[in-house]
């Protein structure tokens, strides 16, 4: 009787075993899931660069700042805000003619 009870004891043992390496195999495989689709999520890195443009006739800061403006500016405002500053221009009146350095981002990285 004593070998029964010693083997019903192994196989318990084995199955109790068995049962926290199946928990840290899910734990584990929960657990680098989670990393790896959290890496996948990463945004794409955008660099800022300058153009420059010749200003057509009717253009203004804001009919230039709503085709060039991207996400990276919180609103138009900031964004015709930089142009300004960038240009030195202390006025929004434009000229026909005349160029304005604009930035945009991209995330295509040009050297």
């Amino acid at each position: 009787m004593r070998t029964g009870k010693h083997s019903v004891k192994k196989i318990r043992g084995f199955c109790f075993l068995l049962l926290i390496l199946g928990i840290l195999g899910i734990a584990v495989f929960r657990f680098t899931a989670e990393t790896a689709s959290a890496g996948g999520n990463r945004p794409e890195p955008r660099y800022k660069y300058y153009t420059s443009i010749q200003i057509a006739y009717g253009d203004s800061l804001w009919s230039i700042a709503e085709e060039y403006r991207t996400a990276e500016y919180a609103d138009i405002y900031s964004y015709i805000e930089e142009v300004m500053e960038i240009n030195h221009l202390s006025s929004d009146r434009l000229q026909a003619g005349d160029k304005l350095c604009i930035p945009y981002y991209s995330s295509e990285f040009k050297e």
